[in-house]
């Protein structure tokens, strides 16, 4: 029963953080639009382009292996906004 108990509250305590930060809170926020010269390969940030629905912001991504970036609106609870 101890050792359960020990175990659950281990896993508690390591998957907090995780639970408690976004997926998009580790993503910087920029003021230029960003291109394939400015956002290195395997990056993202996000940027307002005024085209996302109100509470979302665009989410630009580059992808590793290929010249191009991928813009996906996604949700700013949760950013520190």
């Amino acid at each position: 029963m101890y050792r359960m108990s020990m175990i659950a509250l281990s896993v508690a305590v390591l998957l907090e953080p995780v639970a408690a930060t976004s997926a998009y809170a580790q993503s910087r926020t920029v003021t230029t639009q960003p291109t394939l010269q400015t956002l290195p390969p395997g990056r993202a940030v996000l940027f307002d382009n005024k085209k996302c629905p109100a509470g979302q912001i665009a989410r630009y991504a580059r992808s590793k292996m290929r010249d191009q970036i991928s813009i996906k609106c996604v949700h700013i609870t949760g950013l520190g906004k």
